[in-house]
């Protein structure tokens, strides 16, 4: 759940009176029609009709009819309208039916009313609200929110004050460097409570988020960070830095994604697909901290022909396609190791179901013997960072793929 910040001001455009102001006739206009008849607190006799028109940080052009308020402009010197403060007027009764901070009636006292000779009146209330908005931040940062403003008449049935006509206009709408307006819409419709009916507007502001700061501060760093995992697996082994590098980009990784995640929404609702890709590119970088420190292990072995038999068996089927190698041996070995053509003449004699059983289980029964295997573990340690070299390049770049283009077409402006 987020809070918009959104500025609300009633204003309105009048034409000037065509005859000369007189303040004696507009004196006289005042204590004819505020006379002791007229109670502020008495609605005209006939169905108010609201006129609302919403500017996005504004709504302009509230106006409304009151029969009471009427004087014949060509007998009070051509005036055409007068002003009043809305504490000697009757007014409708309206509030921001979703705001977060009170439920307070807009207006002021301190504000003055535009009443014409016809009984036309205009407001214009200006205030801050904040409204309640619900987010859905799963394709965050590529996407887009929805915000209502919901003005009700609270005290009057839709019998005695109701909306009848809703416009909208962003020709003041300013720019701003997170989200740009897609659209903005108004509707009336009816609210009904304990049997009664309200009249309401409700404005739909629906925003798109603005990319490219997250792209360039949150997404592209945890893709660069991600593929310096990768790196790892370059280091010679001999060079004694292959542990201290990985555990230098894990902590990078995490002290990067600590600050990312601070600038992330704080919800539990939906989790943004962005976060699962920075806990799927943490993982990784885990997994490659623990695969680095077993093949170091497996290259300083004391003894080098001790490699193990299941290790023996991947390198044949797996490990010498990958590195483009074959088995080289001695001339009296020959006839005892499977090489890697081996392999491919079984698969090629006896289809592709029974192949890797029948060649893992053959690897198996003559590897027995250390002798057998003409690799050391040192080689089989570079075979094996050759191998999850390409392996993680492929996962993190398919990984990162899919997230760029997920989130980047899978969300739709809100309806």
């Amino acid at each position: 759940m987020k809070s918009i910040i959104l500025v609300l001001a009633l204003c309105l455009t009048i034409q000037d009176s065509t005859g000369e102001f007189s303040t004696t006739t507009a004196t006289d206009i005042h204590t004819a029609i505020f006379n002791a008849s007229y109670n502020k607190y008495v609605r005209p006799s006939n169905i108010t009709y609201v006129g609302i028109e919403f500017h996005l940080l504004s709504i302009n052009d509230m106006t409304w009819e009151d029969p009471r308020l009427t004087w014949n402009a060509s007998a009070k010197g051509d005036i055409e309208y007068i002003y009043t403060k809305q504490d000697k007027i009757w007014r409708p009764e309206l509030i921001i039916d979703n705001s977060v901070e009170g439920m307070s009636p807009l207006g002021h006292d301190e504000i003055f009313f535009k009443v014409k000779h016809n009984g036309e009146v205009r407001w214009e209330p200006p205030g801050l609200y904040v409204t309640h908005c619900d987010f859905n931040v799963v394709y965050y940062p590529f996407d887009y929110q929805m915000c209502s403003i919901e003005v009700l008449s609270f005290a009057f049935t839709n019998k005695a004050v109701a909306f009848n006509s809703v416009s909208e206009s962003t020709k003041n709408l300013k720019k701003n460097g997170e989200w740009v307006l897609h659209s903005l819409r108004g509707n009336t419709q009816n609210l009904t409570e304990n049997g009664e009916e309200f009249s309401q507007v409700e404005f739909k502001v629906i925003l798109k988020r603005l990319s490219r700061y997250y792209v360039n501060n949150v997404v592209y760093p945890v893709v660069v960070i991600s593929l310096l995992t990768n790196v790892v697996f370059l280091v010679p082994a001999e060079s004694g830095c292959k542990i201290s590098y990985i555990l230098t980009v894990l902590l990078t990784q995490a002290v990067l994604l600590t600050l990312i995640g601070n600038s992330m929404p704080t919800t539990s609702i939906q989790i943004p697909i962005i976060a699962m890709y920075i806990s799927f590119v943490l993982l990784m970088a885990a997994l490659a901290t623990i695969i680095t420190t077993l093949n170091v292990y497996l290259y300083l072995r004391t003894d080098q022909k001790a490699v193990p038999r299941w290790l023996k068996a991947f390198t044949f089927v797996v490990l010498l396609r990958i590195n483009c190698r074959s088995a080289k041996v001695n001339e009296e070995d020959k006839g005892n190791v499977v090489s890697n053509e081996d392999t491919v003449n079984v698969e090629e004699s006896n289809g592709k179901g029974k192949t890797l059983k029948l060649t893992w289980n053959r690897l198996l029964a003559q590897t027995k013997d250390d002798a057998e295997f003409p690799f050391k573990c040192q080689e089989v340690s570079a075979f094996l960072d050759c191998f999850f070299f390409y392996l993680f390049n492929i996962v993190l770049i398919i990984t990162t793929l899919v997230f760029l283009v997920v989130s980047a077409v899978s969300d739709v402006p809100p309806s």
